[in-house]
């Protein structure tokens, strides 16, 4: 049988299908395919990326921060003993300081103390008869110049009555036994003449409180009996040692009497620092001075005592 052109054209049944079959074959392959190896390629990508990044940076870290420790240890180490011996020079400085001014006061308090003591056998055994006022007053005499290291200003006693320059001799060697200090001062009185002049007053009591010292803290006490007979120019020089500004010598404790001391006793009524100051102002006008260039000289007098 001739076969025409038709039957030659004409795909069979089975031909179709198998065509058919392998387009969709292909249309599936096509679409599943590059979706697939574009996500899986690209996540493994940037995994692999990220991971190896943060391993190297990791190690780097570890690297630099492994030397940086070090050196940190290093200088921390320094630095900590820096700060020790810092510390224990601070607290070195500071024990010496607190040590010495509990020594300090220590002496302080023992020369006042032995002060006290001498006052108080001197008062039993010599001058029982002595007021409590006048006690008290000793005793504050006491306080200023051992209590007050710090007070350099000059004291000035004038001290009247019947047993007027014995107290007085008293009291100023109980101030210098009491004394810490090697440096002691002559315990003779000065005893004023009616010719004793101005620059043998000061010679005097210059070599009695000695030399003036920057570091001194004890007092330098000093007896002058029957200051109303000095001449106006002499008086001068009292001025110049009870100064509270200029004074010549640190802590000057000058304990002064006068001449007619039955004038001055506990058995006139309270008026011991008045009559005082009358019967000086009367005398000194007497010996040169005047009304007016008195008083600055009696205003140095810190306490009036009266036995």
């Amino acid at each position: 049988m001739v076969q025409t052109r038709k039957s030659l054209g004409t795909p069979s049944i089975d031909t179709n299908a198998r065509i058919k079959r392998r387009s969709l074959e292909i249309q599936t392959f096509k679409n599943v395919y590059p979706v697939l190896t574009e996500t899986t390629s690209y996540a493994t990508t940037i995994q692999t990326s990220e991971l190896q990044d943060e391993e190297d940076v990791y190690e780097t870290e570890n690297d630099s921060s492994f030397a940086s420790s070090l050196g940190s240890n290093s200088s921390t180490s320094t630095e900590n003993e820096s700060w020790k011996i810092v510390a224990i020079a601070i607290v070195s400085v500071l024990i010496a300081i607190i040590v010495g001014l509990t020594m300090k006061n220590q002496k302080v308090d023992t020369s006042y103390e032995n002060y006290i003591k001498s006052v108080r056998s001197t008062i039993k055994d010599r001058f029982p008869t002595i007021s409590k006022e006048n006690r008290d007053l000793l005793r504050l005499i006491g306080q200023k110049v051992f209590l007050e290291p710090e007070n350099h200003a000059p004291l000035v006693v004038l001290v009247g009555g019947n047993v007027a320059k014995e107290l007085s001799e008293a009291v100023h060697q109980a101030v210098q036994d009491a004394k810490t200090e090697e440096h002691k001062t002559k315990k003779n009185p000065i005893r004023v003449e009616t010719d004793t002049n101005r620059a043998e007053l000061h010679e005097n009591l210059r070599g009695i409180l000695g030399p003036s010292l920057t570091s001194q803290t004890s007092p330098r006490s000093a007896v002058v009996m029957d200051v109303d007979l000095l001449k106006w120019d002499a008086v001068l020089v009292l001025h110049a040692f009870a100064d509270h500004e200029n004074y010549p010598v640190p802590k000057t404790v000058l304990f002064l009497t006068v001449s007619d001391p039955g004038l001055f006793n506990e058995t006139h009524s309270g008026n011991c620092d008045e009559k005082m100051v009358g019967f000086l102002t009367s005398r000194w006008i007497q010996n040169g001075g005047t009304s007016d260039n008195i008083p600055p000289i009696i205003a140095r007098i810190s306490y009036f005592l009266c036995l």
